[in-house]
């Protein structure tokens, strides 16, 4: 297992309280919003601490810059020495 920490921006948390409050104002309970970005994170634990090279390169946005998706969302994320930055967050079929 890596000493790699996942980490999310400003911006990505942003993203997903945006989300969270998507998925509320369609009428799903509090509890299965929480279990759904709950499980989001433990995907990324999972995926990109012992795989943090997976992601596909997106070199248009910067060196180092990459992406993987998971439940039709895109994960934008960076590796460094110590940490997974999580950048964004957006939903593939949305502009």
């Amino acid at each position: 297992m890596s000493d790699l920490q996942l980490v999310f921006s400003p911006r990505a948390k942003e993203r997903l309280l945006q989300i969270a409050e998507y998925l509320s104002g369609q009428g799903l309970e509090n509890a299965f919003v929480i279990e759904y970005l709950n499980q989001f994170e433990l995907w990324l634990n999972k995926v990109l601490l012992e795989f943090p090279e997976s992601g596909i390169e997106l070199p248009e946005y910067g060196p180092g810059i990459r992406k993987v998706c998971y439940k039709k969302y895109s994960f934008v994320y960076r590796v460094t020495s110590s940490q997974i930055e999580i950048l964004t967050v957006f939903r593939d079929n949305l502009p």
